[in-house]
């Protein structure tokens, strides 16, 4: 479980919001002021996150609350949404790649149309499926409340 220190913002019943401050690599880095990325980094990101969970603990607002994600989630969601799109561009391109060249078309940009295609496609089929499984697996969960 990943575990993060979060704020309550706000309770609705048995429902919260937390907010937690989003920390960036970028900072602990001896060269951040010299990096194009860490002030990038600094311009562009946000500073906190705000998340609404269920609560099965009274809490108020203001108080500090420890958020956990479980780590299969994370894995298996990264996995979805990072490798099958890879995987799915160099098997279209590689294909295009092979079989364009027998209509005419040999320039090996030719290949990129389908497999941006496919790409595209793959990302929408991982969307849809993302929504429909269990929300149990990715909801952040309440783990504990400090004073």
């Amino acid at each position: 479980m990943i575990t993060e220190t979060a704020k309550v913002i706000a309770v609705e019943g048995d429902k919260i919001t937390v907010e937690a401050a989003i920390k960036s690599t970028c900072s602990a880095c001896q060269v951040q002021s010299d990096c194009g990325t860490g002030v990038v980094s600094r311009a562009l990101a946000p500073k906190t996150q705000q998340l609404t969970l269920h609560s099965p603990m009274p809490v108020v607002v203001g108080q500090s609350v420890t958020v956990g994600v479980p780590e299969a989630g994370i894995l298996s969601a990264s996995a979805w949404l990072y490798l099958v799109p890879l995987l799915m561009f160099i098997a279209v391109i590689s294909i295009s790649n092979a079989t364009l060249p027998l209509l005419g078309l040999t320039h090996e940009l030719w290949g990129m149309i389908p497999a941006l295609g496919g790409t595209i496609v793959t990302y929408f089929f991982i969307s849809k499926r993302l929504k429909r499984l269990d929300r149990g697996k990715f909801q952040p969960v309440l783990l504990a409340t400090s004073d």
